[in-house]
């Protein structure tokens, strides 16, 4: 596989994903707002996808990233079910979704593709390794599920998690591009509309939180003057958001609240009776010399 901009970027965009996700559990010593089971989906992903490391040599570059994308993943995992206080604070009601719901018909996807079809037609229908590469494509396209059932239960994110969503959502995206600059530019690119389909598959799955996060990070100026608009009950809560709102309705009720804008005039009258009193105090001492 050939390297250009779109393929680097997305790759970067991966890598500092989980490394957000890893710096979100050190600095909240929880997993609070976060998927086990989607990590537990990656992982598998990267198992069955990756099994040429055991075969095949590209580049140190191709091998590394791979070596990383498995070991940081398992880390996430075994840091949440065996390492306290994560293990006792995970919370099994706010990620309910069944794995197999997403890796049997996944699995079958792969049968269907790879052997069914391809016997229909009399087709080379390739080997095992091709059949678990194909099961991964699928995989992954819906492996981000259970991160999002969690955070539409939870509602809160935290600044950190939706960085790591923003990055993984991104790195999905640029890897289309780089497929479609790879189909322009080398003549011997093989298309695979498989990977195509999963990938905008992906990508959509992405949609609606990365809408939310850019009405938040990007529009937040925009919306701030619109002080009638409607709350959607519904939504995502992002924790950048609540600072602010927060601050805006300490200042708010600072200077409308009744009771605040009494105490401020007790305090104002109190500060002009001391000054008077300085004042006669001091004419006194002018008359008495």
């Amino acid at each position: 596989m050939s390297m250009n901009l779109y393929r680097l970027c997305g790759d970067m965009s991966h890598a500092v994903a989980i490394i957000l996700l890893i710096l979100q559990l050190w600095k909240s010593k929880n997993s609070r707002g976060i998927s086990i089971k989607t990590q537990e989906l990656y992982l598998l992903v990267y198992v069955t996808r990756y099994l040429d490391l055991f075969t095949t040599f590209y580049s140190v570059y191709n091998s590394t990233m791979k070596i990383l994308f498995i070991s940081t993943t398992t880390y996430i995992i075994c840091m949440v079910k065996y390492r306290e206080p994560y293990k006792s604070l995970y919370n099994r009601d706010q990620d309910p979704f069944h794995i197999m719901f997403a890796v049997a018909p996944c699995a079958a996807l792969a049968l269907i593709t790879n052997v069914v079809i391809p016997l229909a037609f009399s087709v080379y229908y390739g080997d095992l390794m091709q059949l678990l590469w194909t099961f991964s494509i699928y995989l992954e396209s819906v492996a981000i599920l259970p991160q999002l059932v969690v955070l539409h239960r939870y509602r809160l994110v935290e600044n950190l998690t939706g960085k790591f969503m923003f990055c993984l959502g991104s790195y999905r995206l640029l890897y289309i591009f780089n497929w479609t600059y790879r189909s322009y530019t080398e003549p011997h690119y093989r298309h695979h509309y498989v990977v195509y389909a999963c990938g905008i598959v992906q990508t959509l799955l992405y949609t609606n939180f990365l809408y939310q996060y850019y009405k938040v990070f990007c529009c937040y100026n925009k919306r701030n003057e619109d002080n009638n608009a409607d709350e959607d009950d519904t939504g995502l809560l992002f924790e950048q958001e609540l600072s602010n709102q927060a601050e805006r309705q300490i200042n708010n009720t600072s200077i409308n609240d009744p009771l605040m804008q009494s105490l401020s005039d007790k305090t104002d009258e109190g500060t002009k009776k001391r000054s008077i009193t300085k004042n006669e105090d001091r004419d006194k001492d002018i008359l008495v010399v």
